[in-house]
């Protein structure tokens, strides 16, 4: 059971509107440091207790004892700093003790993506799936993805009124903190949609304008329970990441058994990387990936940043931060 003021902050933020996603990211950090201030005061946990130096301590243990990243520490750092400003605006606390925490500094770290040919690789996954209406639903799922850069949650969300092949347009209407944004198509991605809609999603032609058919989602499930395997409207995250790692692995297999009929050795070794790194593919790689490709291409950071709906160009500075493989890169070729 939570302390009060808490239950009440995180019923503001249902209230609010605020993501499942956002509310379970609050609750978790809010559970990490009753959990930690309970162990260490041997009592039951009270908002109103908290004082700055219970801060500073939870700051160093996370840091020093449970060697926890700075960016999990300040996100911590974060909810709390939230949480009290709202309950000393609620009255609810005399006043704020995390004013003067700052947060762990840090090197900026460049988000982890995927080099093009593991891309490459995870798009030809698909090829893989027997069932030709999955592997049309996984092809257009990768297209959202890959090309399109957004969430998964995003991705899971699209509605059929949302794609516009005609104009070349996604609408993505719940993006991060609510905030809707439209996005242009690649060319591959239009082919690779257009394609699921008329084979799988809808082949007897899309729905009415303004219909209520219009809202469903376009990304469809499997009822895998039922005879004959029926699709239907609708793919949750999780199933949706579970069929990135799966394509991942398929890849990574593709990959590694390329790399033993390789000849030229250095190749080999490419490839067998390539294949570890694709391994482990994660939905939100593929947005890093397609950010990175943009900017070695020559977007400029505020053509990426609409892209992918950041609120800060600080965020998408972070794609110019060099990745570990940029780094092994440059010292391999630093070689004498």
């Amino acid at each position: 059971m939570f302390d009060p003021i808490l239950e009440q902050y995180l019923a503001q933020l249902s209230a609010a509107g605020k993501s499942p996603a956002t509310r379970r990211a609050v609750r978790s950090d809010l559970t990490q440091f009753c959990t930690w201030w309970e162990r260490t005061r041997e009592r039951s946990f009270d908002l109103t207790q908290v004082v700055e130096r219970d801060l500073r301590t939870w700051k160093a243990c996370r840091q020093q004892d449970e060697g926890a990243a700075p960016a999990t520490i300040n996100r911590g750092l974060s909810t709390l700093r939230r949480v009290c400003s709202w309950a000393v605006e609620q009255r609810l606390l005399a006043e704020n003790p995390t004013k003067e925490v700052s947060d762990v500094a840090s090197t900026p770290v460049a988000p982890r993506s995927l080099p093009d040919q593991a891309v490459d690789a995870l798009l030809r996954a698909t090829r893989a799936e027997p069932d030709p209406r999955l592997r049309l639903r996984d092809e257009a799922l990768l297209a959202l993805l890959v090309y399109g850069g957004v969430r998964i949650q995003e991705a899971c969300d699209v509605q059929l009124r949302d794609l516009d092949l005609p104009s070349g347009t996604l609408v993505v209407r719940s993006g991060k903190g609510g905030k809707a944004r439209r996005l242009p198509l690649h060319s591959e991605a239009q082919r690779t949609l257009s394609r699921y809609l008329q084979e799988v999603r809808c082949p007897e032609g899309l729905p009415p304008i303004g219909s209520e058919q219009e809202r469903s989602p376009l990304l469809v499930g499997m009822q895998r329970a039922v005879a004959g395997r029926p699709l239907v409207p609708g793919i949750k995250p999780r199933v949706a990441r579970q069929r990135i790692t799966q394509m991942g692995k398929i890849a990574a297999t593709q990959l590694g058994e390329a790399a033993t009929r390789e000849r030229d050795l250095e190749r080999a070794e490419q490839l067998r990387a390539c294949a570890c790194q694709v391994e482990t593919a994660s939905p939100h790689q593929l947005r890093h990936s397609l950010a990175r490709r943009m900017l070695k291409t020559g977007a400029q950071l505020p053509e990426v940043q609409r892209l992918l709906g950041h609120s800060r160009l600080s965020t998408t500075g972070l794609y110019l931060t060099p990745s570990e493989e940029d780094v092994r890169a440059a010292v391999e070729r630093a070689g004498l």
